[in-house]
């Protein structure tokens, strides 16, 4: 009898591990097709394909159909694919377009001039801008700076921010170790109230001085933002006719560095392009073809770092000068602004002028156009140009 009971178990075991787990998809027993998967061959042809690129098969649930219409997993098909983001059709990458954070495939890529030009005659001058009524220093246009500069970790989030100024963490400065990079951001201002908040960073930086550590490297810029609202497009290319003539003296007053740094390239549209422009198109066209990018609104456009950075107008409203090396000392603070209003002055006189006197302007020698600084300034920039040419 207990011969019979341990036949019977064992049959039973063995009829036990003779049948199948049941499918992942239809529950029922069958034989596994794939074993990984753990479902039965019905199942897998039902609900899975092999991606076209890894052969990796895919759930019918996480298919992605490409651009070529074959089936691809969620990994492949981002590495080749991207999804319109206004009809949302597949476009091979290859062919995808990126405009003002968003992807666009060739028939729903928007009007980019059209949509730059509408927001630039739709801006008006920030909020927080301080207009003054004593012109001591006579800057008249609306001017807002950009400081790069590095602290000491210990004083993150614990220093006040001086008065008309904000700060952020600027990821693109190298610090000593120790340090964080930081870009001090002024509310545009003019005249009187422009030195006033050069000032009240100059006290900023005496107060941080007198707990810790400010200072700047190789790696920090001095940006100059000039409101150019008010200005026609011919007036914007003409002071770069102006800037272009004296691109050279102003990187003769920087450290080498500076001369050669990605951040703020050369501006080479040619003169004649920039003489016969006439209209916002043309001169969106021609500045963004000469930087080798195409035009958008997007803030980080390439297009932005060149000494003389014109994408600025289409997304700030400004004209803003990136050459300068970084600086925590308001003399040359306040002596480089100056130099580049009287740049920008001088343009705009020069787009108003006839053919004949801006061609007799250009045939000046290169001394006699420098008198346009006055003595002041030019004794300053020959001062800073025989600094760095000592050093050299």
């Amino acid at each position: 009898m207990p011969n019979v009971t341990l036949r019977q178990t064992q049959t039973t075991r063995q009829t036990q591990v003779e049948q199948p787990p049941p499918c992942n998809e239809c529950g029922e027993k069958k034989d596994i097709f794939h074993e990984q998967l753990g479902v039965c061959e019905e199942c897998y042809d039902d609900n899975y394909m092999s991606c076209n690129a890894c052969s990796c098969p895919t759930h019918i649930d996480e298919w992605y159909r490409g651009a070529d219409d074959e089936v691809y997993c969620y990994n492949c098909y981002y590495e080749y694919f991207s999804s319109c983001d206004s009809c949302g059709e597949s476009v091979d990458n290859d062919y995808i377009h990126y405009r003002n954070d968003a992807y666009y495939c060739d028939s729903c890529l928007p009007d980019d001039v059209e949509e730059m030009t509408d927001r630039l005659h739709s801006r008006n001058i920030p909020s927080n801008s301080r207009e003054s009524e004593t012109f001591t220093y006579p800057v008249r246009r609306l001017v807002g700076i950009e400081v790069e500069c590095f602290v000491e970790n210990e004083s993150h989030g614990t220093f006040s921010t001086p008065e008309h100024w904000t700060n952020v963490s600027d990821g693109s400065i190298s610090p000593p170790e120790g340090y964080y990079g930081v870009e001090m951001v002024s509310s545009p201002a003019n005249g009187d109230l422009l030195t006033d908040n050069i000032h009240k960073l100059m006290k900023w930086k005496r107060s941080i001085l007198r707990t810790g550590s400010i200072d700047v490297n190789r790696s920090c810029g001095l940006h100059i933002h000039f409101n150019s609202l008010d200005m026609s497009a011919r007036e914007v290319a003409y002071v770069g006719v102006v800037y272009s003539q004296f691109q050279n003296t102003l990187k003769s007053m920087m450290p080498k560095s500076r001369q050669g740094s990605n951040w703020c390239r050369d501006f080479e549209v040619p003169i004649n392009a920039l003489r016969n422009i006439t209209s916002e198109e043309e001169l969106i066209e021609i500045y963004y073809g000469h930087m080798g990018e195409c035009p958008s609104t997007d803030k980080y456009n390439d297009a932005r770092y060149s000494g003389l950075n014109m994408h600025s107008r289409y997304y700030h409203g400004s004209l803003e000068f990136r050459l300068h090396s970084g600086t925590l000392n308001s003399r040359k603070i306040l002596n480089w602004i100056s130099i580049l209003n009287v740049i920008i002055i001088k343009g705009i006189q020069l787009s108003k002028d006839s053919k004949e006197k801006v061609d007799k302007w250009l045939a000046m020698p290169i001394e006699d156009r420098l008198d346009m600084f006055g003595y002041y300034l030019l004794e300053y920039m020959h001062e800073r140009a025989t600094k760095f040419k000592e050093e050299e």
